[in-house]
């Protein structure tokens, strides 16, 4: 075979493997960096089980978000006592593989979380998974386990929600938690560390970071943890810069346009606590200064106790409680709009909000437009002066929402957990178009490519699809 029609060979097979994902891709937690915002053209307005749909699959129950590339979803899911990594095509729904590994430990964790909810990420030949209680297992395109690097145990009773990201030939892993909290760096080829960055004074966070100045041409790794906002260098790990006062245990992950960034962490102590003294002659029942689970049974306390309980003895003692309230309280709480250091200039908040401030979901910039999300309260911000647009109700009702929007086409997609995936008109005065029943919870982030909607509820994955104009046969 002469050397043109090898190179013709190579460039076809290459468009093959990268397929409709070289235009829209969709690779990581939200998409393009983070964004949530996707090119995509003629998505529906109106879909369901039996509206728009182009195929639905039943698959394992995860809170992780689903990825694409190429002619494939990859996925995560628990299972049992193991941890599942799916590839489906993206054209049928026909799962093409599923690989399972064991947990090599039992997390305590909140009921609202789980091991597999970080999503993965992947760079068309690879996919790449985090899992709290095993650690990141990388798969190639055919299912095979390429490598696996154990991590933990963690400190975090909420969970290790920060999904890795890719820059180039780099994986990175923040691993925010109760103590210890590090940012690592792995080369995704062989799973071999390349560094570690301790992370000193930052606590719990379970923000995905994002790069910087963008995903193409990266220096940055720039992650919103507890009170303090950092910049790492890609390539050694060092600190460039950061800023402090941001709130404490954030949830929702930052945003980027252009050079200003969105992040926000809600009020965690909306009301002083009481004094510990309080608790105990309500609830310490032997008397000896501590309380245990038992004692604490039908409060507040018993489904958080993991978190409550700050040294994790087993007991909530006076210390316990003293430092979860000094980690816990703050008057920085709220959304920031932050412009980044640039010629020079160091970081700085240009505007801040403490209304209707998400506590999961992470807002979406689109089109001049901030969109957050609060119980079914949307508020719109214009993106560069902070002037509140509009703040309304996606439905009757306050259902919980923690999926995070997604936007293209002109519109804005919310899913809830009550299993209703809700279109916006984006803009100013932004509107309800739909309310689709999908029947099923909504847990995660939907994903979106090439006119195609990718929802993933408690237990299916569904494509839809508005329509194809079908072209006239007729000659011109």
């Amino acid at each position: 075979m002469s050397y043109r029609y090898r190179l013709i060979a190579v460039i076809l097979s290459a468009i093959s493997l990268a397929g409709p994902g070289l235009a829209q891709e969709w690779s990581r937690f939200r998409g393009p960096n983070g964004s949530g915002v996707s090119e995509a053209k003629n998505l529906p307005t109106e879909f369901g089980p039996d509206q728009n749909l182009t195929w639905s699959v039943e698959i394992p129950f995860a809170r992780s978000s689903p990825v694409l590339a190429g002619d494939r979803i990859f996925l995560t899911a628990i299972d049992a006592e193991t941890f599942t990594t799916l590839a489906l095509d993206r054209t049928s729904g026909k799962e093409l593989w599923r690989r399972e590994i064991g947990r090599d430990r039992e997390s305590e964790m909140h009921q609202d979380t789980d091991s597999a909810t970080p999503s993965p990420v992947t760079d068309g030949a690879k996919v790449f998974a985090f899992f709290q209680e095993t650690g990141l297992v990388a798969y190639n395109a055919q299912g095979d386990e390429l490598w696996r690097l154990a991590l933990g145990p963690f400190r975090n009773f909420y969970g290790m929600s920060a999904s890795p990201v890719l820059a180039g030939d780099t994986l990175f892993l923040v691993c925010d938690q109760n103590g210890g909290s590090f940012l690592m760096a792995v080369d995704k080829n062989t799973g071999k560390q390349r560094w570690r960055q301790e992370r000193p004074g930052r606590s719990l966070s379970y923000t995905t970071p994002i790069l910087y100045p963008d995903a193409q041409h990266p220096r940055e790794l720039v992650i919103l943890g507890d009170r303090w906002l950092d910049a790492y260098d890609l390539s050694s790990g060092e600190s460039r810069w950061v800023l402090n006062g941001l709130g404490v245990g954030p949830v929702s992950s930052p945003v980027l346009a252009g050079d200003v960034l969105f992040v926000n962490a809600p009020d965690h102590a909306p009301e002083p606590p009481p004094p510990f003294s309080e608790l105990t002659k309500e609830h310490d029942a032997d008397g000896n200064g501590v309380m245990s689970q038992q004692e604490v049974e039908g409060t507040w306390m018993t489904k958080h106790f993991g978190f409550v309980d700050w040294d994790g003895d087993g007991s909530l003692s006076a210390e316990d409680w003293q430092q979860l309230n000094q980690s816990m309280s703050t008057d920085d709480w709220g959304i920031h709009a932050i412009r980044l250091p640039g010629q020079g200039k160091e970081p700085a908040i240009l505007w801040s909000s403490q209304q209707s401030v998400p506590y999961i979901p992470t807002g979406i910039v689109y089109d001049g437009a901030l969109y957050m999300v609060k119980d079914g309260i949307v508020s719109s911000y214009d993106a560069a002066s902070g002037e509140l647009l509009k703040r309304g109700r996606l439905s009757k009702g306050s259902p919980k929402v923690y999926a995070s929007p997604v936007a293209a086409d002109g519109k804005i997609f919310i899913g809830t957990l009550a299993g209703q995936m809700a279109v916006l008109q984006a803009g100013a005065q932004w509107e309800v178009l739909a309310l689709n029943d999908l029947d099923d919870e909504i847990w995660a982030t939907p994903a979106i490519a090439d006119g195609n909607l990718y929802v993933r509820t408690r237990g299916k994955l569904s494509s839809f699809a508005a329509p194809q104009e079908v072209e006239s046969a007729a000659s011109p």
